[in-house]
């Protein structure tokens, strides 16, 4: 018995659930900049223009490429299926977005940086986009590195400098949605 396929509006629903969701992660990575604006403001990402600037530019186009037609249906039907639709093999998409996206580990760890200070860019933006996941699943940049950091591979100064900005994250408030 073949299984009726998903309707135009179902399909219309499950794409707007999606985009909902892209949209409040943007909009929490935003949230999670303006928390380290207040937090790490003696730190030299927010008073070097180079990376403060660098950083904002990051941010204002986070994750965009999961809007690409090389990740946004292939996301789509992986995380916002239809009912009739098999659970989608995103692994493609995934590997287009960790190259697209220095912010995640994969990407920038993978390159051999000798002094450049992108990295320090890429470390901040993915400490944001860790704290960002946070707001939505209620823990915190550091307790996802910390039940992450066996599959996380972090050089030694990465690691130094996350744990940096972890300290002065977790001294205040924390901001809520």
């Amino acid at each position: 018995m073949n299984e009726k396929p998903a309707t135009t509006m179902e399909i219309i629903e499950k794409t707007q659930e999606y985009l909902s969701y892209i949209k409040e992660h943007v909009l929490n990575v935003r949230k999670a900049w303006g928390e380290l604006q207040e937090k790490c403001k003696d730190m030299r990402f927010m008073w070097d223009d180079y990376y403060f600037f660098s950083i904002s530019d990051e941010v204002d186009f986070h994750d965009i490429s999961k809007l690409s037609e090389q990740e946004f249906v292939q996301y789509r039907k992986s995380f916002y299926p239809t009912d009739t639709e098999p659970k989608y093999d995103i692994s493609e998409a995934w590997e287009h977005h960790k190259n697209k996206n220095p912010h995640h580990w994969e990407n920038w760890t993978s390159i051999k940086w000798v002094d450049n200070p992108t990295v320090e860019v890429h470390m901040v933006h993915m400490v944001l986009d860790w704290m960002a996941m946070g707001y939505k699943f209620g823990d915190t940049a550091q307790e996802y590195y910390e039940s992450n950091k066996d599959k996380i591979k972090l050089p030694d100064y990465a690691v130094k400098f996350i744990y940096e900005i972890f300290s002065r994250i977790e001294s205040g408030p924390r901001a809520r949605q």
